[in-house]
């Protein structure tokens, strides 16, 4: 069916705040956690403060694509400066009626915490709760000067300006050559929705590229209705026998909440010279048989891409850059010729935390319709990701010992997503899927990279993709290399509700 661009909502893109659908450039964030220490002085701040919106988000690309194109390769400034606040602090600027059926925002991300298998909320090494986290000023820059510039011009003097620093998390990309990729090695970031909508009259926010279908973006990437990441337009229907059937709109619980998404923030350390040691013993456990391994290959069946960005269903015994991060074919794929898990392992991360098309607990499905329903199902529970690594670079002297360095040397990723439900989303993801050794299919193992377990080993059942037999897949257990430190859960309002709070 081709797509029609009046049939898609159109967005007040001023007035949107710019991480949730476009995404704020950065080469570093801050995100500096605040109390509200005087209402009446930071409703006055608010009120004159430069929140970025969607629209220069949009502008800071157009700028950007035109400089390259031109031949000019610069870094340019791209100055970012987000909001979102807790139950509390909403409460604090005097936001009335939010619904206490919102359990997981006004309960906070401890009161999830048996849910999703975290660690106990009072060995967080930050954030622990305390209803005097009112929340978050989320700062990014091109570099760490501009974000101190945007701190001194925008949000400084602290108590003229109404509110008290918390807390502060620190940011930044990698360095070339492995920019855009997290501290395990591997490109991150590299599966976004597409989402319906128009910036204005005439132009999609997603368009399609050359290659892709009609519901499409990218190649791979399906277009999603907006209400699953904004709140106040379509979102998708969990019942529609496509993920193309407009679901009914994500009316905002109260009118303050237009416009505006749940942002989920987790920080999350990664022991990277202990996982390289778990992947090089797992690879060398594994009998001699019909399908070589070693640890490249364990490793990329552990993710479900290669370190490259290239996903391992279409590269199943090495690495293959030609459909890597940044190339048209990088989420070109579906499962759906892999239904038994012989090339991608079902609990690889990325088919755990995005199955696509498979359908639950049924790998000998043939049936089309319920393959297009259990795809429908799928795209109810998306997310729009926002992270970004934090912590030094690993040290050589951490990879000769394969010990992480010291007790309070911390690196990992400061993960952050846009949602407008926590429970069916973020929650649903990782507590039903990441964490279930039953999920896609029975026997499928835990995620071996963002699951959670109060066992200290995990079951994980690899792949034979030289094979395709299913005895030949290795069963393995695994340690978790990813540990919670400490998060919250915040709503991002629109930029006017913030200028009339």
């Amino acid at each position: 069916m081709a797509r029609d661009l009046n049939l898609e909502p159109l967005f007040p893109t001023t007035d949107i705040q710019g991480d949730i659908l476009v995404g704020l450039l950065k080469n570093h964030e801050h995100l500096i956690f605040f109390k509200i220490a005087d209402v009446a002085k930071f409703k006055a701040f608010l009120r004159s403060l430069h929140i970025t919106s969607m629209q220069e988000c949009l502008d800071q690309r157009a700028m950007i694509k035109q400089h390259k194109d031109n031949g000019i390769d610069v870094i340019l400034p791209t100055p970012g400066l987000n909001i979102a606040f807790t139950a509390s602090g909403l409460k604090t600027l005097g936001v009335t009626g939010v619904p206490a059926a919102l359990t997981a925002f006004t309960g906070g991300m401890h009161s999830s915490q048996q849910a999703l298998q975290d660690p106990p909320s009072n060995t967080w090494k930050v954030l622990r709760p305390n209803s005097n986290l009112h929340g978050v000023f989320v700062v990014t820059g091109a570099s760490h000067a501009e974000i101190v510039d945007i701190i001194s011009l925008r949000l400084a003097p602290q108590g003229e300006n109404g509110w008290k620093l918390r807390h502060e998390e620190v940011g930044q990309v990698r360095p070339d050559p492995v920019r855009g990729h997290e501290h395990f090695g591997y490109a991150d970031g590299v599966s976004q929705p597409g989402v319906r909508g128009r910036i204005d009259a005439t132009t999609p926010l997603t368009p399609q590229q050359p290659g892709a279908e009609e519901s499409q973006g990218q190649k791979g990437q399906d277009l999603l209705w907006p209400g699953e990441f904004v709140f106040g337009y379509p979102g998708q229907d969990p019942g529609a026998a496509s993920f193309e059937v407009k679901g009914p709109d994500k009316v905002p619980p109260i009118a303050f909440m237009q416009d505006g998404a749940f942002l989920v923030f987790r920080r999350l350390a990664q022991k990277v010279p202990e996982f390289s040691r778990s992947v090089k013993l797992a690879a060398a456990s594994i009998p001699a048989g019909p399908n070589p391994v070693n640890q490249d290959l364990i490793g990329a069946q552990m993710v479900g891409r290669w370190k490259s960005g290239a996903p391992i269903i279409n590269a199943p015994t090495s690495d293959n850059t030609a459909i890597a991060d940044g190339t048209p074919d990088a989420n070109a794929f579906e499962f759906g010729g892999d239904r038994h898990g012989q090339v991608c392992p079902f609990a690889a991360h990325v088919r755990k935390a995005y199955p696509r098309d498979d359908v639950r607990h049924d790998p000998d499905v043939t049936d089309e319709a319920t393959i297009d329903a259990a795809e429908a199902f799928t795209q109810t529970h998306r997310m729009m990701r926002r992270g970004i690594s934090f912590g030094p670079e690993l040290t050589e002297a951490e990879a000769m010992s394969q010990v992480s360095g010291g007790q309070n040397l911390t690196r990992g990723l400061l993960f952050k997503c846009y949602v407008t439900s926590i429970e069916n989303q973020f929650e649903f993801v990782q507590q039903r899927w990441c964490n279930a050794d039953d999920f896609s299919q029975v026997g499928s193992g835990i995620d071996p990279i963002i699951g959670q377990s109060a066992n200290a080993l995990r079951p994980f059942l690899g792949a034979a993709p030289v094979s395709h037999v299913d005895a030949d897949k290795p069963h393995l257990s695994l340690r978790s290399f990813v540990h919670l430190e400490g998060g919250e859960y915040f709503f991002a309002p629109a930029i006017s509700k913030l200028h009339t709070a």
